[in-house]
């Protein structure tokens, strides 16, 4: 007995429909809901040892903020 060609090809779609969903859900990113949290004061080696590492920040009233996932690899390289 063999299968109708219609049940296959619907089981392909849907293998390839949830492959896409899955690429497509780990591709994304969630960067406008980083909490950005204070670093300290602006000084310009600071900025310098912050763009070197590839960390992001933001400058307001000569403070510096970063974002929170950053934490850990700004205190290893700039603290």
């Amino acid at each position: 007995m063999t299968r109708p060609k219609g049940d296959l090809l619907m089981k392909k779609m849907l293998v390839v429909f949830l492959s896409a969903v899955l690429l497509l859900q780990g591709c994304s990113t969630n960067e406008s809901e980083q909490k950005l949290v204070e670093w300290g004061e602006y000084s310009t080696s600071q900025e310098e040892r912050l763009k070197k590492n590839g960390i992001d920040f933001k400058v307001e009233d000569d403070t510096i903020y970063i974002e929170e996932k950053d934490l850990n690899k700004a205190a290893a390289c700039c603290s």
